[in-house]
């Protein structure tokens, strides 16, 4: 899924069921950083387009790049965002600026992962489990199409879910 915001209702479903230990924003940016080398391979009209980086392996190493960027990033979009959130007087949407390093590493790994876990379901030309085999055996276990509403209404379940629970925790404390 080059490209696409599908892969974050994986990440909405993280932040929902463990919030404040999750970093969605460390999530994204793993999707970006997993996406770098398709866009990579578009851009030199290459025959394969996930190559090492969507395996389980490459998802790792990119996992640990992400957890290092991800801080120097994250702070000023949450200072910005906080900030709006007050502004528009929903303090109960505020999210603490300073991330935990479990929650960054969670973010990063559960990102990178199902990443490929995703990608492998749809893209014939990953290879998952390289360098152990070559094959890809979750490919077409489910269609593209399953693929992208499970993705969607699993973000947009879960998005409502994260939302009600914050103005709940908010209302409980302010």
């Amino acid at each position: 899924m080059p490209f696409t915001p599908f892969h974050m209702g994986a990440g909405l479903a993280a932040k929902a069921a463990i919030d404040r230990h999750f970093s969605v924003l460390t999530f994204g940016i793993a999707q970006i950083a997993m996406d770098i080398e398709p866009l990579i391979g578009m851009i030199r009209d290459a025959d394969v387009l996930h190559g090492p980086t969507h395996t389980y392996i490459g998802a790792l190493a990119i996992g640990f790049a992400v957890i290092l960027v991800s801080p120097f990033i994250c702070r000023p979009i949450l200072r910005r965002y906080n900030y709006e959130a007050r502004a528009m007087r929903a303090s109960w949407l505020a999210c603490p600026e300073h991330l935990s390093k479990g929650a960054v590493a969670l973010g990063a790994f559960i990102g990178t992962l199902s990443h490929v876990l995703l990608d492998s379901l749809m893209h014939a030309d990953v290879r998952p489990f390289w360098p152990v085999s070559n094959s890809n055996p979750l490919l077409g276990l489910v269609s593209v199409d399953a693929v992208y509403q499970l993705c969607f209404w699993l973000g947009a379940a879960s998005a409502i879910a994260w939302l009600v629970g914050k103005y709940r925790h908010g209302r409980e404390n302010g």
